[in-house]
Formats: structure tokens, sequence, C-alpha cells
């Protein structure tokens, strides 16, 4: 396939963004890579290839490169241990300091070599952070193009996938009715899903007593899946060094 060249106008922040079509459904079945979920990308909403810029109204996102290698540049990971890793170069585009690990939502789905990684069921999700003259931050500041690394880990044996089709969701800004205070919100399709049994089966309770799926809490018998506004695809590179 061939890359889409990056863009050279910056296109307009929506502030309302319509649903696109329901994601295609997930074929069942173990994988010979990272151990995820057959399925293929939705063939509906914009393609776009590695380099190509993308508003996504909270965040202007680039989707940079693709690598496996192993841990520890960057302060992440361990250096015994072999890691996918999304490279991105994100511009917060709200007025206050957010957090790299939201870019978990911006990005809600991520196939390697057609097998969903991202999300799956029990799993927490990738380990994300900003990046900065070599360190690596949890924060991502206003108006400042800023690298960001998405990692997973890839599990011993298994294949370097060849390719990626990454999924970029979408956030329209909210005012509140009663305070007039305006913040922003993913923007879910909708139609409601039911997760599979595996995903269900945790936990329904934490010590801390907060209401998050990333304690491993039960999560509800629907959901409504995110808008995908765009899709990228990119190869997989090894980094050797």
């Amino acid at each position: 396939m061939t890359s889409t060249p990056p863009r050279g106008a910056r296109r307009r922040r929506p502030v309302l963004i319509p649903a696109v079509a329901v994601l295609a459904a997930a074929t069942a079945g173990v994988s010979a890579a990272l151990g995820g979920l057959a399925q293929a990308p939705d063939t509906s909403v914009e393609k776009l290839g590695k380099g190509a810029e993308f508003d996504q109204g909270k965040m202007l996102t680039v989707v940079q490169d693709a690598v496996v290698r192993s841990g520890g540049k960057f302060e992440m990971g361990v250096s015994s241990k072999r890691y996918l890793q999304i490279i991105l170069k994100v511009t917060n585009e709200t007025d206050r300091t957010i957090q790299a690990q939201e870019m978990d939502h911006a990005l809600p789905t991520v196939r390697a070599d057609s097998t969903t990684i991202k999300p799956k069921p029990g799993d927490l999700g990738p380990y994300i952070r900003s990046i900065s003259q070599g360190h690596s931050y949890a924060q991502l500041h206003p108006g400042v193009p800023t690298t960001v690394i998405m990692s997973f880990e890839l599990e011993p044996g298994r294949p370097v996938p060849k390719r990626l089709s990454i999924d970029l969701g979408a956030f329209e800004l909210h005012e509140d009715f009663y305070s007039r205070q305006r913040a922003w919100s993913q923007i879910f399709q909708d139609t409601a899903v039911t997760p599979s049994p595996a995903a269900s089966a945790t936990p329904a309770s934490s010590p801390s007593g907060t209401d998050s799926p990333r304690l491993g809490l039960a999560e509800p018998k629907t959901r409504l899946p995110p808008v995908v506004a765009a899709q990228v695809d990119l190869p997989v590179r090894v980094e050797t060094s």
C-alpha cells in the first residue's frame, strides 16, 4: 500500500464530527502474532499512510513510525524483552496539560497483520509516554508538538509483524448546561456492542473503590464503540542497534 504523504495544510478543527459506519465484526480465534484476535480493518473510513497529519479535535496527530526494538530506550521497558512501539508526533490542542496516556483513547484499535492487539480482553493496554531530550514523561503541554511512544511488549517467540493498521478516534468540545464549562469528550457510535465473556470476567471491586477498567474492574454488559475517524496503515521496521 502506498503511504499518504503528510498534508501541507492543516485541516479546520471540527467541533462536532458525525459518526461513521460501525466497525467490522471481529472473527474469533487465536493469532500467531502477539496473541490477539483476528480482525479485518474497517473499509469505510478515510485511509492515511505513514507521516500523514490528522486533526482529532483534542489533539493533532502524526503517525511517524512503527518499530520493534529491545527495551531500555527512552527509559521504556527492559533490555531483555522486545517491544512493538508506535512513534507519534502529537500536539495537544486544548488549553491545559493532558496526560500522554490519553492517546490510548485517541488510538482505540491497533491491528498487527490484521490481528487486533489493542484492545485485548483482560489487558491493561499499552504503556504510553511523551519523549523530550532522551527522557520519558507523562504529560503533553498545550500547543507543543511532542514525540509520543505507544509501547506493546512482544511475547517471546512471536514473529515480528509486517504491517500495522491503526484506528484514529475523534473528540468534540462540550459545554456543560449548568456550569457553562467546556471539556473535550470522545465521540462514540450510536450502536452498543456486548463485550466477550473474557472481557467481562474481571473482578468487580478494587481497594481504592474507584470505577476504572484499568484497575481490573468488571466492564458493563454493553458499551458504545468509539467512532473511527480515520485509519493509518504503515510498515513495521526492526531496530537492530
